[in-house]
């Protein structure tokens, strides 16, 4: 495969984004559930390495914050202040 065909980690990123931010209220959306929604999305167009550092690019810019319950954690949208 050549890295022209890659999905691009910042499309990747907005893909999880749009999954976690679909699932609010729903369900909760765990780091490995949202891989496998993007390898199944994107096939061989991405790896499960990519979905981590989509995953992260989330997390460290604030968009997606982990929380743990019932020890496992998942992904969320941070609440807004209030």
């Amino acid at each position: 495969m050549a890295d022209g065909d890659q999905v691009p980690v910042a499309q990747l990123a907005e893909d999880i984004f749009t999954l976690v931010k679909d699932s609010v209220g729903k369900r909760m959306i765990k780091p490995g559930d949202a891989t496998k929604a993007m390898l199944a999305k994107h096939g061989e167009r991405c790896s499960k390495d990519t979905c981590k550092e989509a995953i992260r690019l989330l997390t460290d810019s604030g968009r997606l914050i982990y929380a743990y319950m019932g020890g496992s954690s998942s992904l969320q949208i941070p609440p807004t202040g209030g």
